[in-house]
């Protein structure tokens, strides 16, 4: 299946309020993505993670409000080591188990928002699980209709597309410009909070 097919399957799912799908194709997109961007790379985990690593930025002013950079969330990783970033939760609670057929593991989903601007989303440190906002899955997705690697993609309808705060891209005119986009995008207004969890942090 073509990353323009991902995209608008992901688009149509948020529009139909099924989030878990919208998560699901915005991870394929992703995939996808990242091994034609990583070719060298043969562990699927790690060009997934490098690919979100490295379009932090962008993914940050999508999502909205967290520094996804620097807040460590104090939970488990697949191996059981206490302290996982963003790009591991997608990765380890979203994509493998999406992906696979299997359903989220407990108190892990996606929330829709509440209106346009406003998210929510919830982190629960007794159980170890957090949600992710809806528009986790827009951040998810525009980078990957940025990417270079997609500029050949068309998904032929302009009728999808995503925004950021300040800005609208019409997905088949933003195809492969990255650069373009950031140049408009608002960096320099943008909140971003760090979440300390020092005080909640389990003991060795």
């Amino acid at each position: 299946m073509k990353i323009a097919d991902h995209i608008r399957h992901s688009l149509d799912a948020c529009d139909s309020r099924d989030l878990d799908k919208g998560m699901l194709f915005a991870c394929l997109a992703v995939d996808g993505t990242a091994k034609k961007m990583y070719p060298q790379i043969d562990k699927v985990g790690e060009r997934f993670r490098k690919f979100i690593v490295e379009h932090l930025d962008i993914i940050e002013l999508m999502h909205g409000s967290l520094n996804l950079q620097e807040t460590v969330f104090p939970f488990k990783d697949s191996k059981g080591k206490v302290g996982v970033k963003f790009e591991d939760i997608v990765y380890e609670k979203f994509r493998c188990n999406l992906a696979h057929g299997n359903e989220l593991p407990d108190g892990y989903g996606v929330t829709v928002k509440v209106q346009d601007g406003i998210q929510q989303f919830m982190i629960d440190i007794e159980n170890q699980s957090m949600t992710l906002p809806e528009s986790a899955i827009y951040a998810l997705g525009l980078p990957c209709v940025l990417a270079p690697v997609n500029a050949d993609q068309r998904i032929g309808n302009n009728s999808y597309h995503y925004r950021d705060p300040i800005n609208h891209y019409v997905v088949d005119r933003w195809w492969g410009n990255v650069e373009c986009a950031r140049r408009i995008m608002d960096f320099e207004n943008q909140v971003k909070v760090k979440m300390d969890f020092s005080n909640v942090w389990p003991s060795a």
